[in-house]
């Protein structure tokens, strides 16, 4: 009896959807917020944003942006990383239909987890953008040897300086006037977990680190475990 035959690879489809408040831009645009926007998206996202060349960019075409690449990355299935911003961009094709471009961390981790082309839909609807992620996963082959481990240490050891002690009680005071309703935050409350930072201020909560402890945070290297709660905040850069 012949042998049966090699059964053909598994594909399984995948979707991600998000959804943006309007509202949450303008506070990504303010002088406050320092550099933030530009680790979200690049100079051409933020180019073809604009409704003219000096214009200042267009909250809605900024909220859909932001909510296709946290659709996009919902399909990688990369629980306890950050969110690669820059990495997966939203783009205008032809007919001004949206397209998706993966580089750098975003692209291994499309890699990684099997994923054919991904298409994306952008919609609006009064205060709110949302966008739908699809594609196609395959089991992806195995590594001809392990990649290696990211470096432990986020920062920047040439821009590293001394921290004081009022650093992280920066954090603290930016963290809790995100939220009216406490008025205190313990070391080791899980502010991730929580949900005192969601995808969209955790960029921001970086900027906050890096202007508090004076170092610059490489966001390929970043260890989200760092992120949990001040007490690890403040022993990754504050120490």
């Amino acid at each position: 009896m012949p042998a049966d035959p090699e059964p053909a690879l598994a594909t399984l489809p995948r979707i991600g959807v998000d959804i943006v408040p309007l509202a949450r831009i303008p506070a990504l645009l303010t002088p406050e917020s320092g550099p933030a926007i530009h680790r979200m998206v690049t100079d051409e996202e933020l180019a073809q944003a604009r409704p003219d060349p000096d214009g200042v960019p267009d909250p809605a075409a900024l909220a859909g942006r932001l909510a296709a690449k946290e659709a996009v990355f919902k399909l990688l299935g990369s629980t306890g990383q950050p969110l690669p911003w820059p990495a997966i961009q939203i783009l205008r094709g032809t007919g001004g239909r949206p397209f998706v471009r993966l580089s750098g961390r975003a692209a291994r981790l499309a890699h990684g987890a099997g994923l054919g082309p991904v298409d994306i839909s952008i919609s609006h609807d009064g205060d709110y953008a949302i966008a739908v992620a699809a594609a196609v996963a395959r089991p992806p082959a195995p590594p001809s040897e392990p990649e290696p481990e990211p470096e432990r240490n986020p920062m920047s050891s040439a821009s590293a300086s001394p921290a004081t002690s009022t650093g992280i009680d920066k954090v603290r005071d930016w963290i809790l006037g995100r939220h009216e309703d406490r008025t205190e935050l313990a070391p080791d409350v899980n502010i991730i977990e929580n949900r005192l930072v969601d995808s969209l201020s955790f960029v921001e909560l970086v900027y906050t680190i890096e202007d508090a402890s004076g170092t610059e945070i490489d966001f390929d290297a970043i260890d989200i475990e760092d992120f949990q709660s001040l007490d690890t905040i403040e022993k990754a850069f504050f120490s």
